[in-house]
Formats: C-alpha cells, structure tokens, sequence
C-alpha cells in the first residue's frame, strides 16, 4: 500500500484567440476498491460553464464551454491517493465482459500480429483455456513475447496508430504496446480492457491493460513488462485509447495549437 500525491496538468496554446471552446475532460483518478482518493482539486483556466458525468464505463468525466475569447486553456488536477493493487479488482457485471473480447477499431488483427501470436507458441485466433495455462498466465507470456520483439520509441506513432500498424513497424509508446497487448489476448479470447493512468515519477500520462480471468481484473504494464504495482494510478479504463481520450474537444476560430502535459507522482508518508 502506498500514498501517492499526483498532478496532472494540461494547457493548450493557441496562435490566436479562440472562443464557445467546448470540452470533456478525463483526468480525474477513479476511486475504487483498490484506490482510495483522499483529497483532490481541479482547476481549469479560464472560467467555464459545465459539470461532471460518468460514462458508460464508470469512468468520471468533467464537461463545459469557455465562451470568451482565449488564448491558453490550462487544466492543473492535484490530489493524494491510497493505493493497494494488491486488492484484487471484481469482475461485478459479466454481461459486460463481452465487449473486451472482440477487437475494436484499434485493435484489429492484421498479418503482423498474427505473427507474434505465433512466437510465443500458443494457438491463433480464438483457443480459450483448453491450453492448459490460466487467463493470467497467458498473458503474461503474450506480454513478454511483445516487450522482446518491440522497441520504445517516441514520435514515430500517433493517437489514432492501430495495433497493427504498430506492431507491423516493430516500434512506438505505451499506447501502441497496450494496443499490441489488447490485440494478442483477444486473439487468445481473454478478456482484455485499455487502462491510462499515471505512474511514479514526472512525465506524461501512461498507458496498460487489464485482463480478466473470470473472477477479477488484473493489471498488466506491457512497456515495462511487469504487473501493475502501487506505483500506479488508474484513472480510466475502455475498449482501448478511444474510450479513454484525456481532452476531447472543439471550438470556433482558426489558430494553430500546441499541447504541454506534465504529470508527477511522488510517493507521501502517512504522517504528513
């Protein structure tokens, strides 16, 4: 178990001034049975009108419209969280585990995926457990094959590079080895969700997957080829990065923009 502080901060520059910016923010960390949010604020510059909302994932959103004029639109989220991922997470509504079976829009299998399923000795397309390994297990080593046959890499993707894509240029970030991973443990018919969050340290927002094993969710960090530990914190989870966009938004006026994200998580005593 750890106290994590957490900072998310996000501010859009424009060359020229824009305004009626509308916008649905998820960067707010999700409180569940193995993290705990103990205090937080947002802030969102400039004055805005709108509210919060949950998806249809449980996933807490904020909305609203800047309708003056601006030209930067900052979002700063703090906060302090408890974290224990050693709690396992319960799989409430298997109704709903369906829909992390099959592929979605960036995750679907191609030729290059086909060939690292292969890799790692498994059955392609859709086995199930009659291989004799757990969901877990295969997973693992779904991972593993990834984290050897692909390279870190960024600038050389984007937010909207398929599995497929990715996998079939051999290199990218943590979105494209979380889509990588999605697309290999759907193949193995294992229930698989995209997750973004933070971990410790300063740099951007991360990325990794959530298999389930019949009975609960477990977090796996393909990037780091590790499961998920108290150095992480959730903050959405979906189908794949689609779901979980951080800043969607549009406004009128025409002007160039540029995008600086800092996230810092550090660890806190408990007697602070």
């Amino acid at each position: 178990m750890r106290r994590l502080s957490y900072q998310y901060y996000m501010q859009l520059s424009f060359l020229h001034p824009v305004e009626r910016h509308h916008f649905t923010l998820r960067c707010l960390p999700m409180a569940d049975v193995g993290q705990k949010i103990e205090e937080q604020t947002l802030q969102i510059t400039p004055s805005y009108v709108g509210g919060y909302e949950t998806d249809s994932f449980g996933n807490q959103f904020v909305y609203g419209i800047v309708r003056d004029a601006h030209t930067h639109f900052v979002v700063d989220v703090k906060g302090v969280a408890c974290v224990d991922h050693s709690i396992p997470i319960p799989v409430t509504e298997l109704h709903r585990i369906g829909m992390f079976r099959y592929p979605s829009k960036l995750t679907k299998t191609g030729a290059a995926l086909k060939s690292l399923l292969q890799k790692c000795g498994t059955c392609v397309e859709m086995q199930g457990a009659e291989d004799g390994c757990n969901a877990l297990e295969r997973a693992c080593m779904l991972m593993d094959v990834l984290y050897h046959n692909f390279q870190y890499e960024p600038g050389v993707t984007g937010v909207n590079t398929t599995a497929e894509e990715a996998c079939e240029l051999g290199r990218g970030v943590c979105q494209d080895y979380a889509h990588i991973l999605l697309a290999l443990c759907r193949m193995e018919w294992i229930p698989c969700r995209y997750v973004v969050g933070m971990m410790m340290g300063e740099g951007a927002s991360h990325a990794w997957v959530e298999v389930c094993d019949g009975k609960e969710w477990i977090a796996l960090d393909p990037t780091h080829n590790r499961l998920v530990d108290d150095n992480y914190i959730r903050i959405s989870y979906g189908r794949d990065a689609q779901d979980c966009t951080i800043n969607q938004g549009y406004f009128y006026g025409s002007a160039e923009q540029t995008q600086e994200i800092r996230v810092v998580v550090e660890e806190m005593s408990y007697d602070r």
